[in-house]
């Protein structure tokens, strides 16, 4: 992104990244509360939001990549998973601003799996490459969005399992499927767009202009 400052509190049309990301949670009714996962650096900066979003009940430091920084969030409601106080869990990217209560709803209505994500179908003319040489033409490929919804206690063990034994997922859904998890996919919303770099910020405010 090429900023002085962590991206999540880059502006678009008048809301940070993280507020707008978090005012999803904070409406909706099917959220009982958000533990948010941040750089050490940058908990200073958070510890206002409390005050301005009553169902952000927990601040924590994250860990050097994503895996260790989703696991430092889930121990922190590790007692009340084990105690079937919670029993289902929302992983999200808070460089994902645009995701919407109709996605929420749905990802929630998925009893039957462990897991359940939003995707989008990639563009027909991905290709495999080995070697700087076209391999192959794969199908039915999809580029995966958050938030994730999971069985709490199934996300819980599946994160343990892997600290035993070192595994390392490269989003939530891979750690579940690694623990034998079935992870259903459901269509995600082409303006849940992770912004990373500067071009992804400019369609970010056009995406914000067209809601006001």
């Amino acid at each position: 992104m090429r900023s002085q400052v962590n991206k999540i509190f880059l502006d678009i049309g008048g809301h940070s990244i993280l507020e707008r990301s978090l005012a999803l949670f904070e409406t909706s009714p099917l959220v009982d509360e958000m533990v948010l996962v941040g750089r050490s650096a940058d908990l200073p900066r958070f510890e206002q939001l409390p005050g301005r979003f009553r169902k952000l009940r927990s601040i924590v430091a994250g860990g050097d990549i994503r895996h260790g920084s989703e696991f430092a969030g889930l121990r922190a409601i590790a007692p009340r998973i084990d105690a079937g106080q919670i029993d289902t869990v929302l992983v999200h990217d808070a460089v994902r601003p645009f995701a919407s209560e109709d996605l929420l709803r749905r990802l929630l209505a998925s009893h039957e799996t462990i897991g359940c994500v939003p995707g989008l179908p990639v563009d027909r003319h991905t290709v495999l490459v080995e070697n700087g040489s076209i391999a192959a033409y794969p199908r039915n490929l999809f580029a995966i969005q958050t938030p994730q919804a999971f069985q709490a206690t199934w996300l819980l063990e599946a994160h343990n399992k892997a600290a035993r034994q070192g595994f390392v997922g490269t989003d939530t859904a891979s750690v579940v499927e690694w623990a034998g998890g079935d992870i259903r996919v459901i269509e995600g919303e082409p303006d849940n767009i992770k912004i990373t770099t500067p071009a992804d910020l400019a369609h970010a405010e056009r995406i914000a202009s067209d809601r006001i």
